[in-house]
């Protein structure tokens, strides 16, 4: 499986053939928002999932202009945000409403969803709400062949998955910088979820200064553990 890196919080993952002669039938989407490159997010998008309704996660006039180019696409997100796409014009029988521990089949892709709230940034601030996506491709191996074609995306929050795969995960994805969180929680969370990748996301607001300093931490040569730590840069990939 390939995930690619769009900026921000956004990544897409290739999904498989419709055939052994085709080897892809396109991408899901994951929070393609305001401070993402929407552009090549969407290219060969057959599926978006939201995590929540904030536009650092879901560039709603971006999104609903893609749905309308793309009649093929579907959608899947929180109450909230399935409501302002719906506001905004898109096909209402193309956004799908989603809650904590639902299982769905993505255009091929086993989605377990999580989660509940977004992370709290302050007291007197109402939260969001915030699901999880733990993305399956079945039959996916990574370039160990273990752990491959899973990715756990959290959204604004360090909720960890119920359970994971069998293989173990391919993929996970840490925010690293945002109002509510802390670095600490930011390493906690890439130690007590065990990963193939660590892969740093929502990151828009570090200058080069602040990724050098979050890298020297997440880096296991600095906290030990067995995954190995990625930072993409936007369209970089990586084979999982």
């Amino acid at each position: 499986m390939q995930l690619t890196f769009h900026g921000h919080a956004c990544v897409s993952l290739g999904l498989p053939g419709t055939s052994p002669d085709v080897e892809a039938a396109g991408t899901l989407v994951v929070d393609p928002g305001a401070f993402s490159d929407t552009t090549t997010a969407f290219a060969g998008a057959r599926a978006v999932l939201i995590t929540h309704d904030h536009p650092d996660h879901v560039d709603v006039p971006a999104l609903v202009e893609h749905l309308a180019a793309a009649p093929d696409t579907q959608v899947w997100a929180t109450g909230p945000a399935a409501s302002a796409l719906r506001e905004a014009g898109a096909p209402a029988d193309r956004v799908h409403e989603v809650t904590p521990g639902q299982v769905l089949d993505v255009a091929g892709a086993r989605v377990t969803v999580g989660g509940g709230e977004h992370a709290l940034i302050h007291p007197e601030v109402p939260r969001a709400v915030n699901v999880t996506y733990l993305v399956e491709l079945p039959g996916a191996e990574g370039p160990d062949g273990v752990g491959g074609g899973s990715v756990f995306h959290p959204g604004d929050s360090y909720d960890v998955p119920a359970a994971l795969p069998e293989a173990g995960l391919g993929v996970l994805l840490v925010p690293v910088s945002g109002p509510w969180m802390r670095l600490s929680e930011a390493i906690d969370f890439a130690r007590s979820v065990p990963a193939g990748f660590v892969v740093p996301i929502h990151d828009g607001l570090l200058s080069e200064i602040g990724h050098a300093l979050v890298g020297r931490w997440l880096d296991t040569a600095r906290l030990g553990g067995d995954y190995k730590y990625a930072r993409l840069t936007p369209g970089e990939s990586l084979a999982v």
